[in-house]
């Protein structure tokens, strides 16, 4: 059987949110399975001494402009979140504390859903209640979602990500780990599809 498709990334990042439109039908188109995996982003490159992208002051004028155009090229909603940078640890327990819980066609539901909250519904998902509102709709009680943000599995989990995707050289949001290849951002999508077909050698 082909090897998975290992999609990390942040939820507090635009570029996910583009990423994660597509990534699942590249993974079909090849038969190769999807497995998301939320991180921290700012937590990974700190452990790898990069700098975080939005803290230079003409980077992150870019960038906020380059979300737009980005959203619009892509044909996706945007609207410019809430806050920004934001720490998704809440969230990204919620997904990880969840995850056994969820029937596999719900995961990546629970996922696309926090991030179309954040990027197009400008919902707060650092919120704790907004979370539990979001997770309900995949059939999550108030009490399992609480779980998930505070308990140990969450966390565990949460920082096994983090460990892992440092030790896979992961460099931001989103990047794509597949046959021993890496592959950062949104617009390494084409880039992926032809490595996958064949292009790789």
């Amino acid at each position: 059987m082909a090897g998975p498709i290992r999609f990390y990334f942040d939820f507090a990042s635009p570029y996910a949110y583009f990423a994660a439109a597509e990534i699942n039908r590249i993974g079909e188109e090849f038969g190769r399975p999807v497995e998301w995996r939320p991180i921290l982003v700012w937590a990974v490159l700190k452990a790898l001494g990069i700098q975080a992208p939005m803290d230079p002051p003409a980077k992150r004028d870019y960038f906020l402009k380059d979300m737009r155009r980005s959203a619009a090229f892509h044909g996706l909603p945007y609207r410019h979140p809430v806050k920004l940078p934001l720490s998704s640890h809440l969230a990204a327990r919620l997904f990880h504390g969840c995850f056994d819980r969820l029937a596999q066609d719900l995961v990546d539901v629970l996922a696309r859903r926090l991030l179309n909250a954040f990027f197009v519904e400008h919902q707060d998902i650092s919120g704790e209640a907004t979370l539990v509102a979001l997770a309900s709709e995949t059939g999550i009680s108030e009490a399992e979602a609480l779980e998930a943000m505070h308990g140990q599995l969450g966390r565990t989990r949460l920082e096994a990500a983090v460990r892992e995707a440092i030790d896979a050289g992961v460099v931001g949001s989103p990047y794509v780990l597949v046959d021993g290849e890496g592959f950062f951002g949104a617009d390494r999508l084409p880039q992926l599809r032809w490595f996958l077909a064949g292009g790789g050698g």
